[in-house]
């Protein structure tokens, strides 16, 4: 039996000086039970032998048996042997002191304690030791008081108490046991439930983080290398070139304005419910070339379609990709392989330029366009690769599977 074990671990987890209230509510009826002998063995022993001192010995005597029960969880800490020996003594001094009420005394109070010990001890052979041990208490007593010719009727009424009362002790605390357990339960529901808070908000941050720096700094670095290739024009004096790029800017800093307003208003950049995957990829490239004047070879295959999951992260990354060879690589062409089967995508996105160093491929502060990329990856379930110089250069590999390729 577990049962005592965990409730002292119970009671000491929660921080109770005294009984945790599952105890205080059955230390109640126990001492009830302790007046209520007492009270039948005072009026039983005035009926028939009234005697002042014995009736003090006697009340001085329950009082202590009374005072021990009431502090039955500290006294038993350590040594509940103790407890249970100078309990079983004060029960056989009262039953020697009123001898009219002898009976009564050791079938009413034995059983009881040994009810008590299911609470303490998790070891049947102690239990049973203490059983023995009360049991020979219970007979010395009337072979002490010349009354053994009643030893066999008392001898059944005292098996039939004990097993009532240990019956009783034993429901109790299975009934405390199950409430340990939903306590617990409750605890650690709890716990799961702040936990779970603390993921969702840390993943919403991520989220919010992603859909800013895709709409807001993609969006602005757009601008920033149409503006830049309009001073270009510019300076080499093609203004009808550089009123061409003004105007795509003027597009794209619009669109690039009604993402920001949804990213702030917690929604997605777009839904995705009918935009054209392929003619999306196409768009993002012509922006890349005409903000940059970098040729993109787009080779793309598409067999079936994909989660609209995917098709929202990936191009995303794409136009992340295209972005930083933009900003970094100092490319003069950009390659960029797009395949589409089994609701699967490969991407591969290859520039002839300087390549990434390896301070870049960290959380450089102010620099989150990798670190997006690869939550992006992840939330997706795929890879991520990237190879500088092959010969010269970088080549970011970009796989993802959906429902199918996983079941494959």
């Amino acid at each position: 039996m577990e049962t005592g074990n965990e409730f002292k671990q119970w009671s000491q987890k929660n921080q109770y000086n005294d009984l945790p209230d599952a105890m205080f509510n059955a230390r109640v009826p126990s001492m009830t039970w302790v007046f209520f002998i007492y009270s039948i063995s005072m009026i039983v022993q005035v009926l028939h032998e009234p005697s002042f001192i014995s009736l003090s010995f006697f009340s001085g005597l329950m009082l202590l048996h009374a005072s021990l029960i009431w502090h039955f969880s500290s006294l038993t800490e350590k040594y509940p042997w103790v407890y249970f020996m100078i309990q079983g003594l004060i029960i056989q001094g009262c039953a020697l002191i009123m001898d009219q009420a002898t009976a009564m005394l050791l079938l009413g109070m034995y059983p009881v304690l040994t009810g008590q010990s299911i609470g303490v001890y998790n070891h049947r052979i102690k239990m049973v030791m203490l059983s023995v041990m009360y049991y020979v208490f219970f007979l010395s007593t009337f072979f002490i008081i010349g009354q053994t010719e009643l030893l066999i009727l008392m001898s059944i009424l005292y098996v039939m108490m004990s097993v009532i009362f240990v019956s009783f002790a034993d429901l109790f605390l299975k009934q405390v046991h199950a409430r340990i357990r939903t306590q617990t339960f409750l605890e650690d529901l709890e716990r799961a439930h702040r936990k779970v808070e603390e993921l969702t908000l840390a993943n919403e941050r991520q989220r919010m983080a992603r859909d800013l720096h895709d709409t807001l700094a993609q969006g602005l670095a757009g601008i920033i290398m149409q503006l830049d290739a309009v001073d270009a024009h510019l300076t080499k004096g093609n203004s009808q070139r550089a009123q061409e790029i003004v105007q795509h800017s003027m597009v794209h800093a619009k669109k690039t304005l009604s993402e920001a307003r949804l990213a702030i208003d917690n929604l997605r950049s777009k839904t995705f419910a009918t935009v054209d995957f392929s003619d999306a990829i196409r768009e993002e490239i012509e922006r890349f070339n005409n903000a940059t004047g970098i040729p993109v070879f787009l080779d793309m295959s598409m067999e079936g379609s994909i989660p609209k999951l995917i098709m929202e992260h990936g191009l995303h990354m794409i136009g992340e990709c295209l972005t930083n060879v933009a900003r970094h690589a100092e490319a003069k062409h950009v390659w960029v392989y797009v395949r589409i089967e089994d609701e699967n995508m490969n991407l591969e996105i290859k520039d002839d330029g300087k390549g990434i160093s390896s301070n870049h491929r960290g959380s450089k502060a102010g620099h989150y366009g990798l670190i997006g990329m690869k939550e992006r990856v992840r939330i997706l379930g795929g890879s991520l690769i990237i190879t500088n110089n092959i010969p010269c250069g970088t080549l970011i590999k970009i796989e993802t599977k959906g429902k199918k390729g996983e079941n494959s």
